[in-house]
């Protein structure tokens, strides 16, 4: 598992333990929804069934800052 797929996992549990709290507190409407039930399965997925996807829609990687060849280059000529 990754760091940035734990934070989400954990940021994920932390928002459905919050809207299950708000609930407790607040209470259901008064139609027969059971939405406790759906809750209580939210949190006990394990998140295998999640799919990840990126936010930008590219699956090219950008690169960030200069490769250590470029750094390099750049102190043989000065």
């Amino acid at each position: 598992m990754n760091f940035f797929t734990w934070i989400r996992d954990g940021v994920r549990h932390a928002v459905l333990e919050g809207v299950h709290e708000a609930v407790d507190a607040l209470g259901t409407p008064s139609e027969k929804n059971d939405i406790r039930e759906h809750l209580a399965t939210a949190l006990q997925a394990d998140g295998s069934g999640t799919s990840t996807r990126r936010v930008g829609g590219s699956t090219k990687r950008k690169k960030l800052g200069r490769s250590l060849n470029q750094i390099q280059a750049d102190k043989k000529a000065s």
